[in-house]
């Protein structure tokens, strides 16, 4: 309530009284001590008197007036580029076009072949066209399409390693249709003409024929919306073998300058803003132009701002009762923890300062603010200059031209739902064995669902030995030598080594190096005639079986015959440690940088993603991720052992 102090009839003695000299002591922050991490003494509403209750008031500023007004409309002008390529380095000249309504950039990047290493999913897809013509009366055309385009499901080398490719062999092998052989074959079909002939030859009569064509069609167009299926086996184009990662970049261009986006550490499964750095163009980025204005239209009424809020957000009067299932004072804050004060600092202090005004944009451009104007409730217009979001800068490459300031990205993030692997891989490093291991923990089968490598390698273990020969009446034999000596002691058939070499493209004085995978050459008496010993059926039919695999390299036969040698090198079965799927294993090297496998190690999978884009479309595809490991491994290897006898 405001005095006067002349209706009061009091005079003033001094100046200070009327016009007091401003003071620098202010009680608008809570802090704790510095001696104490603990902020809830100042945070606690203790009551005293009513004359103590006013002063806390005063203290807090609530008696104070800011002579300011609420904004209740704002005048907004975004100007946006959209991101039209996607590009298959970051020097590229040419890339894929990215049209309105493209698939996700996720998705773009990571798919690759499914139904091609997928053969039951290829057969069940089949299986969902002879389903629809049962139901449709065209029995026969079902029978005669899986005639025509039969589904090979191959048997597993292994039956019992591989237990899922051999059930699955038994039950739909040349028992479907080979879905991608007749979409591709109904593709190729020029007219209507063509499409005639080719149910005739399958037996459809004349009245058959609409509804035949139109199932067909439909199933065709359903494939294809099926799953996001790779042109060529192996990764994605966008996939680096030396570095375990996804790399590609985005271009925009519009009336101005190119600008280019560059993610070249892709690996987690999630792209954001911060995902991508700002890359040197071939000329300088001119940032957003008139490409996506907004708004297209001036709108009849403009925005309200509205009050930003979250749970737990102070009330705005001091003796109002909060929720308490969000208490700031049980967040403590030393005076060191800067990340903690300025969090406290904006929840209690300034954190009704501030507005929200929703937006709708479209997704996959950059944007930056042409105009901002916000009128209060007392009609004052002010135009806020572009402060803009420089919170969410881009960083820049070497070679990058300059930033673009107060631009966004609005990336259009993915949340997809991912499934069991389908091929898992540990790298880890071995710090007895001085050596890096690739661990093969799952890969695909014939079928191609996941099988396990562990148990697999057990049943091609490494330890096996020829049995002595039983002579009938012999004399009992001699006591063993006192030590036994062992030139390297076996390892796990699913552990791929990984040696230190030179790095490719470096001078002769860079000793720079890169890790290239190896083999571990295991060596087995197969000497045909302790071979064919009844006691020795097991270790012949285990021989049978390495021979069998096809990640399996033999050496040949070594020795006499009296006592032949055989080494047999294995390879990895699956696909995340090949630099090349189209070549043999055996001639296939990889080589990654040695930087790419810390100390914690890495894991890397391959696995189905499932997600729905902005349009609601639903998309499947397989995709690869990279995290950290475990820590170290220990493979057990060891050189030139003695040990003790066997008495």
């Amino acid at each position: 309530m405001p005095i006067s102090l002349t209706s009061a009839r009091m005079s003033v003695i001094s100046a200070l009284i009327a016009q007091p000299e401003p003071s620098h002591t202010t009680w608008s922050r809570l802090e704790p001590l510095p001696t104490s991490d603990d902020v809830a003494d100042s945070l606690q509403a203790r009551i005293a008197d009513p004359l103590w209750m006013l002063a806390r008031q005063w203290q807090f500023n609530e008696f104070q007036g800011e002579d300011a007004g609420s904004p209740i409309a704002a005048a907004l002008a975004v100007a946006g580029l959209p991101v039209s390529s996607l590009l298959p380095s970051p020097d590229a000249l040419d890339g894929m076009a990215l049209p309105p309504g493209a698939a996700p950039l996720e998705a773009l990047v990571e798919h690759e072949q499914v139904f091609q290493t997928h053969p039951k999913l290829n057969a069940q897809a089949g299986q969902q066209l002879m389903r629809s013509l049962r139901a449709a009366g065209l029995g026969p055309l079902a029978q005669a399409l899986r005639q025509q385009f039969p589904a090979p499901l191959p048997a597993p080398d292994d039956a019992q390693a591989d237990n899922a490719g051999f059930v699955w062999h038994t039950l739909l092998d040349q028992r479907a249709i080979h879905a991608q052989a007749l979409a591709q074959a109904v593709r190729a079909l020029p007219d209507r003409a063509a499409e005639e002939a080719f149910g005739t030859t399958l037996g459809a009569s004349a009245v058959q024929m609409d509804a035949f064509l139109a199932l067909l069609h439909h199933w065709v167009d359903w494939l294809a919306e099926f799953a996001l299926d790779g042109s060529q086996p192996g990764a994605s184009p966008y996939w680096q073998p030396e570095r375990l990662e996804y790399s590609f970049a985005l271009g925009a261009q519009g009336d101005g300058a190119p600008v280019r986006l560059v993610a070249d550490a892709y690996a987690d499964g999630r792209l954001d803003w911060h995902s991508f750095t700002l890359g040197a163009a071939h000329a300088d980025a001119g940032g957003p132009d008139e490409s996506l204005p907004y708004p297209a239209e001036p709108p009849k009424h403009l925005p309200l701002p509205t009050t930003a809020r979250y749970p737990g957000m102070p009330a705005d009067r001091y003796w109002e009762f909060e929720d308490g299932r969000i208490n700031f004072g049980m967040l403590g804050a030393a005076k060191s923890d800067l990340a903690r004060l300025a969090v406290l600092e904006y929840a209690l202090v300034f954190s009704n300062d501030w507005f929200t005004l929703p937006l709708t944009l479209p997704t996959n451009a950059l944007y930056t603010v042409k105009q901002f104007d916000v009128r209060d409730n007392f009609g004052i217009t002010l135009a806020i200059p572009p402060a803009g979001w420089n919170m969410f800068e881009l960083s820049l490459q070497p070679g990058a031209p300059q930033r673009l300031d107060n631009t966004l990205y609005l990336c259009p993030a993915l949340h997809s739902l991912e499934g069991p692997p389908l091929e898992h891989v540990m790298l880890v490093r071995d710090e007895m064995a001085n050596m890096v291991w690739g661990i093969e923990k799952r890969v695909q089968g014939s079928s191609g669902e996941p099988i396990d490598r562990q148990f697999e390698s057990t049943r091609l273990s490494t330890t096996q030995t020829l049995k002595p020969t039983v002579i009938a009446d012999a004399p009992p034999a001699s006591a063993g030598a006192l030590l036994q000596y062992t030139l390297q002691t076996p390892v796990a058939a699913h552990w791929v080594p990984f040696l230190p070499v030179k790095k490719q493209g470096v001078g002769a004085l860079n000793w720079s190096i890169q890790l290239q995978r190896g083999v571990v050459i295991h060596h087995y008496q197969t000497t045909p005639a302790r071979m064919a010993e009844p006691v020795n059926a097991s270790y012949s039919a285990f021989i049978q079986r390495l021979r069998n695999n096809a990640f399996v390299e033999t050496t040949g036969a070594l020795g006499t015959e009296d006592h032949q040698l055989e080494g047999f090198m294995f390879h990895p079965r699956g696909s995340l440690l090949r630099l090349d799927p189209n070549v043999d294993v055996k001639t296939d090297f990889l080589r990654i940088a040695e930087e790419e496998v810390p100390r914690d190690g890495i894991s890397l999978q391959r696995r189905f993603n499932y997600a729905r884009d902005a349009q609601g479309r639903a998309l499947l595809w397989i995709g690869r991720n990279k995290l950290i490991g475990r820590g170290e491994g220990a493979s057990g290897l060891k050189f030139d052992v003695v040990q003790p006898g066997v008495k």
